[in-house]
């Protein structure tokens, strides 16, 4: 691509599937991507288990919401979660931005971040979590022993504690299922400590597709989970509405031990008083919340929920006058989208997707997104940047934008995204699962 060039690192790269997810019971619904063959560190990347490096070294019927039940329907519209800072008014200029290359690394999925530390954590499918400077590269954490990447499963996602020395991991096992686990870490390095492991939180997988992946914590400094509706095609065992599973749904949690309970239930969870419903979901009617931020400067959610074949949406939860998405519903298998999908799904209750499109041009597979607020790239600021993984298109969305008449422009292009995401230094990153993370700079 004109204007890119390469970093220092580089890592081994393999051919492993992304784990973003395209529609029906596939894994992707694009081509292989084709694999990179650089690589310093010497690693195949064709086993994840035998390459592994040790931590610490460098390298490179369905129950839905109850009648009369006090639940929203719409983000609430001004309130609590917001910062003293004011916010732009639009337009906002339209920004010129190139892809610096920070790097190639083994199947690199998501980046995360560590509020102390202004390095970028990039999370490789395969197991390893990475921790990425100007000058150097140390894994962090490595568990590949305990997962597999294959097709939309491994290591889908990282954070740390925003106040103690912890941090968690979200992948499947070799069996499937979806585990979060809790690690001590290094409070100055940041590494793992593998002997401190602990299990909190498992979720059953009946398919191989749709298992979500974001984790992070939230301006309340509670732990949310984004998780997939199960897989297959069309919501086969409806699980996205069905208050009692997990499935489809963005969990909250507080994932630190309390007594003999691996975590606890907020007490502000919106079902932790509504007969037979699972009292860590948050919110629902998600069919692959594939990558899901908080805007820094508002709070407010924004969830790219992957489509079944015709449409990709993005969902915007405001935080208003309370935490941003309690008891709303997306709207999954109701509709794809804005379209009506499954007829047998209540019509009624659903916040709309403030942005959608569909496969027309290419696209098959939403990868995002995070809004801009401190980067180095003024006129960056301000934009929800978000793409897909098929057609490599990245947009920009005006966030201060009438929601009937939608600002969206394009960036720049990165074949297989999987990511794009705000770094501990305000900057916006872009991530391919062919091996490269690259920085948004000025054009």
């Amino acid at each position: 691509m004109s204007g890119r060039s390469l970093g220092r690192l580089a890592f081994a790269v393999s051919a492993l599937t992304v784990a973003a997810c395209g529609s029906g019971g596939q894994s992707l619904d694009a081509p292989e991507p084709t694999p990179l063959t650089l690589g310093d560190d010497g690693g195949t990347g064709s086993d994840p288990a035998a390459d592994a490096t040790p931590a610490g070294t460098e390298v490179a019927t369905s129950l839905v919401p109850p009648a009369g039940a006090d639940l929203p329907t719409r983000p609430p519209e001004s309130g609590a979660g917001t910062t003293t800072t004011a916010l732009p008014t639009g337009p906002l200029p339209v920004p010129t931005i190139q892809l610096f290359d920070i790097g190639l690394f083994d199947t690199p999925i998501a980046l995360t971040t560590h509020p102390l530390d202004e390095r970028l954590f990039v999370i490789e499918q395969g197991g390893r979590l990475i921790a990425v400077d100007d000058v150097s590269a140390e894994v962090v954490a490595d568990i590949t022993a305990l997962t597999s990447a294959r097709g939309e499963q491994g290591l889908l996602g990282a954070a740390f504690h925003p106040d103690e020395d912890l941090a968690y991991l979200h992948y499947n096992d070799r069996a499937g299922t979806t585990v979060i686990d809790e690690y001590a870490i290094d409070p100055v390095s940041a590494v793992f400590d593998p002997a401190s492991r602990r299990e909190v939180l498992t979720v059953e997988q009946p398919f191989r597709n749709h298992n979500g992946g974001e984790i992070a914590f939230g301006p309340d400094g509670h732990l949310y989970i984004g998780l997939g509706d199960g897989g297959a095609a069309d919501d086969p065992q409806r699980t996205s509405l069905d208050l009692s599973n997990r499935l489809g749904k963005l969990l909250r949690i507080d994932p630190r031990r309390a007594g003999d309970e691996p975590f606890t239930v907020p007490a502000d969870n919106p079902f932790v008083d509504v007969a037979d419903a699972d009292p860590t979901i948050w919110s629902y009617g998600l069919r692959n919340p594939w990558k899901f931020s908080f805007d820094p400067a508002t709070g407010d959610l924004w969830i790219a929920d992957v489509g079944q074949g015709d449409i990709e949406e993005i969902d915007v939860a405001r935080a208003g006058g309370g935490l941003a998405g309690r008891g709303l519903s997306f709207g999954w298998s109701a509709f794809e989208g804005d379209v009506r999908f499954n007829t047998d799904q209540p019509a009624d209750g659903h916040v709309p997707p403030v942005l959608t499109y569909d496969h027309s041009a290419g696209d098959c597979s939403v990868s995002g997104g995070a809004v801009a607020r401190r980067t180095s790239v003024p006129d960056l600021n301000g934009w929800f940047v978000y793409g897909d993984f098929c057609s490599g298109r990245i947009w920009g969305y005006d966030t201060t934008s009438a929601p009937q008449e939608p600002i969206v422009v394009e960036l720049a292009e990165l074949p297989n995204l999987t990511a794009v995401a705000v770094g501990g230094d305000g900057e916006l990153y872009a991530v391919s699962n062919t091996g490269i993370v690259s920085r948004f700079v000025a054009g």
